[in-house]
């Protein structure tokens, strides 16, 4: 019996074929669907899991700080009212196209690509991006280079966040493991939970913290500045809080380094150039993964309704008798941090959801049947109009629960690349997930823009 695994259809330009009869039979021996484990070649490893969790911290950590320090740049532009109000705009803008420009101009290049050089490349930007912004939390530059300057970053993470999300899962599924790209996107939530954290304090809170999913789909728009009386005045308390903020960043950034050095070390071989070129064709491979490319891309474009539900949702308990936690300035932030505790543990439930791997449908279903949260998010205190429903409900019902289901199937749908495709397609086909990410990221963005101007 040859030793290639079954669950692999070599014609590159066959149809999508997720799984096999092997599969179908052991689940109706009542076997457990591990048996999609046997299609990895290499034993899974917790060290390297945790390096690729690393290198998905690093990715998102940078450009959640520089949200993060959005009451020091707020002081930092108060000499221009036009950039006091509209650098945000800017910053979400620049930083969504450019992040969409760069993946899409990867996905164009056909020559033989080293994943790994391009990660190395991205992790060393975030580095120097932060030690930047952190150095410049010192100077005292006018108002409008120093705007010019973070833009400058913006886009130089952007670019980062490109390289990065088009190459550390095509490097993920070199390995031909399930688990890593989870790893990498439970990496990427943390970096989304930790920083929101911060902005949950009793009184005074700054309330500009920003979950990573609602940095990346629009929140910077949807959480206006003048809602949450951020003060400003607090000069040196607010630029040394900065200035942590970018060195823990620059601190993550030189751990992921160090990380993917390590797992270049023990990585398996490339596939040679002639396979390569043959099967680098993104329109066969969307044929192949059409369905976890759709439920990637419709998880993160319906979770663009968060952000603009959760600026506008407030206690039910009047705010004259309110616990200081149901007071707004407390109660949105404590919203935030549940729903990234849920994209959290769901991303980290992901790599023990394999009987998906061999209903791929049922993600596509599962991701549009998040659409059900919405009618939710309307049953709840929107604009103080009251609800029937208690904060409880909004809380863990709908915030906590649309968070774990995002992370939950986001991450289910990026592991099954090494079962749904061949080896020699691999590197090319993680690439391509990565893409299918940052376009539904956009997509997100966009119609969280709309809705939140709606």
């Amino acid at each position: 019996m040859s030793s290639e695994p079954k669950l692999f259809s070599r014609d590159v330009g066959g149809p999508y074929e997720p799984l096999i009869d092997d599969l179908e039979r052991d689940c109706e021996d009542g076997k457990d669907l591990e048996a999609v484990r046997h299609v990895d070649q290499q034993e899974f490893s917790l060290i390297k899991y945790f390096c690729f969790f690393v290198v998905g911290l690093s990715m998102m950590w940078t450009w959640s700080m520089i949200l993060q320090a959005v009451p020091f740049f707020q002081r930092r532009f108060r000499g221009s009212p036009w950039i006091l109000r509209y650098f945000q705009a800017f910053y979400l803008v620049f930083f969504a196209f450019t992040m969409l420009a760069v993946t899409l101009y990867l996905g164009m290049q056909f020559s033989r690509p080293s994943y790994t050089k391009r990660l190395h490349v991205a992790l060393t930007t975030y580095v120097v991006v932060s030690t930047l912004l952190m150095l410049s939390t010192l100077s005292s530059v006018a108002t409008t280079p120093y705007f010019a300057f973070t833009l400058i970053m913006v886009v130089a993470t952007a670019v980062a966040n490109g390289l990065s999300q088009n190459a550390a899962f095509a490097f993920a599924a070199r390995f031909g493991r399930t688990e890593y790209a989870p790893a990498i996107m439970t990496g990427e939530a943390l970096a989304g939970l930790l920083p929101s954290t911060i902005g949950l304090r009793p009184i005074p809170v700054i309330c500009c913290t920003l979950s990573l999913h609602e940095q990346e789909i629009g929140s910077a728009l949807a959480f206006p500045s003048e809602y949450f009386d951020v003060d400003v005045s607090e000069t040196g308390h607010t630029s040394w809080l900065t200035l942590s903020y970018f060195l823990s960043a620059a601190v993550v950034g030189v751990a992921s380094i160090h990380a993917l050095q390590y797992l270049a070390r023990h990585a398996p071989p490339q596939t040679s150039p002639k396979v390569f070129l043959k099967s680098s064709n993104y329109t066969n491979l969307a044929s192949k993964l059409r369905y976890p490319a759709s439920a990637n891309f419709l998880c993160l474009c319906i979770s663009s309704v968060s952000p603009v539900f959760i600026s506008k949702i407030t206690s039910v308990v009047p705010i004259d008798n309110a616990h200081v936690l149901s007071r707004p300035q407390a109660f949105i932030p404590m919203a935030i941090v549940l729903w990234n505790i849920g994209d959290f543990l769901g991303s980290v439930l992901a790599v023990r959801s394999l009987f998906l791997l061999r209903y791929p449908g049922m993600m596509v279903g599962l991701s549009l049947a998040r659409l059900g949260f919405i009618p939710l998010y309307l049953m709840c205190n929107i604009d103080g109009r009251g609800s029937a429903m208690g904060d409880w409900f909004y809380l863990i019902i709908v915030q906590f629960l649309f968070g774990l289901s995002h992370g939950w199937l986001s991450g289910a749908s990026m592991m099954g690349v090494t079962v749904w495709v061949g080896e020699e397609e691999r590197e090319e086909a993680g690439a391509f997930m990565g893409m299918t990410l940052v376009i539904g990221l956009v997509a997100g963005s966009l119609l969280g823009l709309l809705a939140a101007q709606a």
